[in-house]
């Protein structure tokens, strides 16, 4: 009798070492870093703009929909790397990647250190990630939150069709 109690121990906590295991598995494997109301980013009717005026406006320039403020927020228990990624829409409705322009800066309206040297990029311009833009690449403290304010406009060499829309959305990888 004591050697099958011994053996029913034995696999009683091999399946519980499995269990935790598997649980603890699952919680390193996750990406923890997420923008909280997941942006859809829109521009539609907005004429054309120069680098001076688009990387400039802001929401009391009254043009709120090529300003975007928004956060990253990180639930880990350590340090994360991130990208933060925009993905665009395609076809006849919606404006040609190629005209559309970017400036993301900090909360503090400080422009970005990859944006620095171009100060304005065009999107087609970024680096790509899985057919997604890379608008950004940084670290982010363990359980902090990030702000970011991002510009996007009509580049002024396009041709002004008031039919056309650019859509596009932002999400976070983390690794």
């Amino acid at each position: 009798m004591r050697k099958k109690e011994l053996i029913i121990l034995c696999i009683l906590v091999i399946v519980l070492v499995c269990i935790v295991l598997y649980v603890n598995r699952d919680k390193s494997n996750k990406n923890y870093v997420y923008i909280p109301n997941n942006e859809v980013l829109v521009i539609e009717n907005a004429l054309p703009l120069s680098d001076q005026v688009g990387s400039t406006f802001s929401r009391s320039n009254g043009k709120s929909n090529i300003y975007y403020k928004f956060k990253i927020k990180s639930n880990a228990d350590k340090k994360c790397n991130y990208k933060i990624l925009l993905s665009t829409n395609h076809g006849k409705k919606f404006l040609d990647d190629r005209y559309i322009k970017v400036l993301l800066s900090d909360k503090d309206d400080k422009v970005l250190k990859e944006y620095k040297t171009d100060s304005v990029k065009l999107v087609t311009g970024l680096k790509k990630y899985n057919d997604k833009y890379i608008v950004h690449s940084g670290k982010i403290g363990k359980k902090s939150t990030d702000e970011f304010i991002l510009r996007m406009w009509v580049s002024d060499a396009s041709v002004y069709d008031d039919k056309l829309i650019f859509d596009g959305k932002l999400s976070i990888y983390s690794y």
